[in-house]
């Protein structure tokens, strides 16, 4: 009996797939790249190192660039959940930009990391894929500020008896 080898059925697959999806490619407009017209921005909310909440807005573009005013300007909105006030830890943008022939044969996808409030500028993509293209900001609750008492070392008046 003869058992085919497994990465020859793997290999057969893979080409069989990227010739559909090239056809697909050629003959429909799935795949035609435009501007990114809307960001999605998810708030996460931690508190003491553990999730407690999110929360999605939906941010429109100006030729697929977010600009640094209407970053700040949304942050600064929800920065504040549930009367706690919250700061940045971390922001982070993810788009699908990769050709999809490649994507099958990778399947590699990356964050970008900024490690300031900067305008963001997503590059024109699959109209498919544009839902995906999202801004990550990490909210970690604001330590309440602890103020000590202080005495006055002077030492009180104390009347003495005679």
């Amino acid at each position: 009996m003869n058992v085919p080898n497994e990465s020859n059925i793997d290999n057969s697959i893979d080409e069989d797939l990227t010739e559909k999806i090239n056809k697909i490619m050629n003959e429909t407009t799935y795949f035609n790249s435009s501007t990114v017209n809307m960001v999605n921005i998810y708030f996460f909310y931690c508190v003491n190192h553990s999730l407690e909440q999110y929360t999605k807005v939906v941010v429109p573009l100006k030729l697929g660039v977010l600009n640094k005013d209407e970053l700040l300007a949304t942050i600064l909105k929800y920065r504040t959940s549930d009367g706690r006030r919250f700061n940045v830890s971390g922001i982070y943008s993810y788009q699908f930009t990769q050709d999809i022939t490649t994507f099958l044969k990778e399947s590699s996808l990356s964050m970008n990391e900024y490690s300031q409030v900067e305008e963001i500028t997503f590059k024109p993509m699959i109209e498919l894929f544009q839902h995906h293209s999202s801004i990550f900001i990490l909210l970690n609750n604001e330590k309440m500020k602890n103020t000590k008492k202080l005495y006055d070392s002077k030492p009180k008046r104390k009347t003495m008896k005679i």
